[in-house]
């Protein structure tokens, strides 16, 4: 006589197995959303729809410096992200040099893309086919991350910044920079129309017209670290 599952038994299985995989769905969900975290200023999207009309408007969308949630949530991200990528090396040139791209390019009024390029590292990725590649990372205070001057357009942000050659020698120094923004947008709108892709990666305009690097150093980008 064949074997059979009694129904209590055989809904017992069913319910331990559904009960396993969204246990393991549950886990997969946490996973992705520490990975997330931390969600550290909300992205600002234009959603554009096809017209008639061949003209493009664009209304100004600028935030407001004064208040305080806009400063701590998207000013400190957009400052952080832009001190991250400006900084940031690695031992794949082409990421490193897309970061710079995408992010500094993008995000540097013309003064301070123009000191950007002028720097040694920038020289040494962008125009060598070999160039000496290090792993240096940036890493922050938090209790000392962005003291605020003036008109709460103007930043000191104090960073450390590793880096470890191909020979493992680690080198750590800490840096001060003063860092002054503005929103393209403040201008006339038809300044920024002429890049509608710019604007996409940059949505409110926000702009670096000012990076110095205090306390009398040089440019952590002007740095030669010995292979």
């Amino acid at each position: 006589m064949a074997k059979t599952i009694e129904p209590p038994i055989l809904m017992s299985r069913i319910l331990t197995f559904v009960l396993a995989a969204s246990i393991v769905v549950l886990g997969a969900l946490v996973g992705v959303l520490i990975k997330m975290m931390p969600l550290e200023r909300p992205e600002v999207f234009f959603l554009s729809t096809p017209t008639r009309s061949t003209n493009v408007i664009i209304e100004p969308l600028v935030p407001d410096y004064n208040n305080e949630i806009a400063v701590n949530n998207y000013v400190q991200g957009f400052i952080r992200e832009y001190v991250i990528a400006r900084n940031t090396l690695t031992q794949n040139v082409s990421a490193t040099r897309k970061n710079w791209i995408d992010i500094v390019e993008t995000w540097s009024s013309k003064d301070v893309l123009k000191k950007f390029r002028d720097t040694i590292i920038y020289n040494d990725y962008t125009f060598n086919d070999q160039p000496i590649t290090f792993d240096c990372s940036v890493n922050f205070d938090s209790s000392k991350f962005l003291s605020t001057r003036q008109d709460n357009k103007e930043y000191i942000v104090p960073f450390n910044w590793i880096c470890e050659n191909s020979g493992g020698q680690t080198i750590q120094k800490n840096y001060k920079i003063q860092i002054r923004i503005r929103s393209e947008l403040d201008k006339k709108v038809s300044d920024v129309v002429d890049n509608l892709e710019k604007l996409s990666r940059n949505p409110l305009g926000i702009q670096v017209v000012e990076y110095t690097v205090l306390d009398g150093a040089n440019d952590p980008l002007d740095s030669i670290i010995s292979d």
